[in-house]
């Protein structure tokens, strides 16, 4: 298969980046605008986030997870702390994520050390999902073998309707700031690259060549 006009990432897109040009002093104001901007031009899930870890033998795992919040402690994310992403972040606590909005040709790239939430803040987010995510969440212990599809479904239905207190393996994460990098795509290729790193109490900011 040969390669398209432009080989990659929305080659024909020349999106505004105001910030590009003028930095601020840290990389939330930018994130706030993306993210609005993103949702209101109807990005199709603005919040999935590509979210990498490292296995025991320090390989990378990547899956999608949802953004349930953003603000400056990070990026806040649930799982079960008995997954594999669970497990990994146990053991080596820093990970890497991206969003990647095609329909705006923007691209935020992240990475930090992981926390995982108190039994508070995790309730909070057991309590705020959809009541029809809860049976499966309940049922299910994500990541184990799965020998018996149908038998898992009948229990997830036969769970239907109810509403339940949050399991202990259910909890939230946080993906703190230490690295932030803001990528534009550019007709030219000239792609703009604002990255934010952590210094201190502040933060340092470089354009990066695309």
């Amino acid at each position: 298969m040969g390669a398209s006009a432009f080989e990659s990432l929305t080659g024909a897109s020349d999106t505004p980046f105001p910030h590009y040009d003028s930095p601020t002093d840290s990389p939330f104001p930018v994130l706030e605008d993306w993210l609005g901007t993103a949702e209101r031009c109807g990005v199709r899930e603005p919040r999935a986030l590509a979210l990498a870890t490292l296995d025991a033998n320090q390989r990378p795992c990547v899956r999608m997870v949802t953004v349930i919040e953003i603000d400056e402690r990070g990026l806040a994310f649930a799982s079960h702390s008995t997954s594999h992403k669970g497990q990994q972040l146990a053991a080596n606590p820093w990970a890497a994520g991206v969003l990647y909005w095609r329909e705006t040709g923007q691209q935020i790239a992240v990475s930090g050390s992981v926390s995982m939430m108190g039994a508070a803040e995790s309730d909070a987010i057991w309590h705020s999902r959809p009541k029809a995510l809860q049976p499966m969440s309940v049922v299910s212990f994500q990541s184990e073998v799965l020998e018996d599809p149908e038998h898992l479904r009948r229990l997830a239905s036969s769970a239907e309707g109810q509403q339940f207190p949050r399991p202990q393996r259910f909890v939230g994460y946080r993906l703190g700031w230490s690295v932030v990098e803001f990528w534009c795509a550019s007709s030219d290729r000239m792609h703009r690259r604002l990255r934010y790193e952590q210094f201190g109490d502040g933060w340092t900011w470089v354009r990066l060549q695309p």
